[in-house]
């Protein structure tokens, strides 16, 4: 896929490589499928795991070395077709899976981007609880590789259905099935170094912040809360996590000073570095383009704060609350990055503030400036004879 903004396919950093979005394209932009004018998921999925794949080689890597999938799927109804693409692509061991809604992409007509994390020769694990993990025979409930620990939680029982109906209930439900996978696998909270919350109604982030203090206390990992639809129509709330053994220590700036019972606005584990979702505009911010400025502002001062030089990111993920605002918003992210550019994610999505347009949050590493990028160059069109 030629790139369609200030993004690459992927990069890697020692043994771990982050992919970015992948959909289901051919290098001119053409979406895979056999009618023009016509959405089909089936091929579109199995194109975008095809690129997939390309993009992991690429890296040294393979498709047995994801340990983290996120799916966005524009239509919610196409997303049984999506599970069942996928179940085919990993018969195997699956990685931490999650799907989530996205209202639609900045390419007309795409049904489904992924991202994806891997980490090769780490000789990945999935270590469920029983019914945990049994949604749709699909998603994976934890996945162990080295010192890391990516789970996603939803809020199921062991039987595999439905724990509550209430939202209280099942925010209970996805941080007592979190613990477990946690500890299922030799980890705890306190190796919790990032999450991302995932609400079916934004209006619910309230009560999903004041449960989530709670739980956390003063060991509130970085974390971004994103509005959007779920797998089932039933489901409130997911969570998806990544843990560090030995956890890691909060990092704080000026501009995103830590607060007792929030989320840390960054974790340092080792030589990473997790970054919270900035999506908080300053009075001033009316525009995507300024709060996506202000948004890397707050990015770059907490990488400094960590110690890293400003070329460090690996990746990001943004969202954005109307695709108008797609040009904006690359006008006020192209300047924060230079060739060879980071891969990302934008995704369509509500925000907990109200008055935010774009939310961006991101994972840097100490020597993320050495990091290999995979990045086509952009397509050109021809002019003249």
């Amino acid at each position: 896929m030629r790139p369609i903004a200030h993004f690459s396919h992927a990069s890697r950093i020692e043994n771990v490589i982050h992919v970015g979005a992948s959909a289901g394209v051919y290098p001119d932009l053409r979406l895979a499928g056999d009618e023009r004018g016509r959405v089909d998921m089936e091929a579109q999925t199995r194109r975008m795991f095809a690129n997939l794949r390309t993009t992991l080689a690429l890296l040294g890597g393979d498709i047995s070395d994801v340990v983290r999938l996120k799916a966005y799927v524009a239509d919610v109804r196409d997303i049984p077709k999506y599970l069942a693409v996928y179940a085919d692509e990993f018969r195997d061991a699956r990685p931490a899976h999650s799907v989530v809604g996205s209202w639609d992409f900045p390419l007309p007509q795409a049904a489904v981007e992924i991202d994806t994390t891997a980490i090769v020769g780490g000789q990945p694990s999935v270590t469920p609880n029983a019914g945990l993990s049994a949604l749709a025979g699909a998603t994976a409930g934890a996945v162990v590789a080295g010192e890391w620990h990516h789970a996603s939680a939803l809020p199921i029982g062991k039987d595999g259905q439905l724990a509550e109906r209430g939202t209280e209930g099942q925010i209970s439900a996805v941080l007592q099935n979190l613990e477990t996978l946690l500890g299922d696998a030799g980890f705890g909270i306190a190796d919790l170094c990032n999450l991302h919350v995932t609400i079916s109604d934004i209006r619910d982030h309230d009560l999903v912040v004041r449960a989530f203090a709670q739980f956390f206390g003063d060991r509130f990992p970085t974390w971004t809360v994103v509005g959007a639809p779920l797998e089932r129509p039933e489901f409130r709330i997911g969570v998806e996590s990544v843990a560090v053994r030995g956890g890691g220590q909060p990092i704080s700036s000026a501009l995103s000073p830590r607060v007792p019972g929030q989320a840390a606005p960054a974790i340092l584990a080792g030589d990473t570095l997790f970054l919270s979702g900035q999506g908080t505009p300053d009075d001033a911010d009316t525009s995507v383009e300024l709060q996506a400025r202000s948004a890397w502002k707050r990015l770059h001062a907490l990488v400094e704060a960590a110690g890293f030089p400003q070329d460090s990111l690996l990746r990001t993920n943004n969202v954005l609350t109307d695709w108008r605002d797609f040009q904006g918003f690359n006008r006020g992210y192209g300047p924060n990055v230079a060739e060879p550019y980071v891969p990302r994610a934008t995704v369509l999505g509500n925000l907990p503030d109200r008055r935010a347009r774009v939310q961006t949050e991101g994972i840097a590493h100490r020597h993320g400036h050495k990091s290999r990028i995979v990045q086509v160059a952009p397509l050109v069109k021809q002019t003249g004879a």
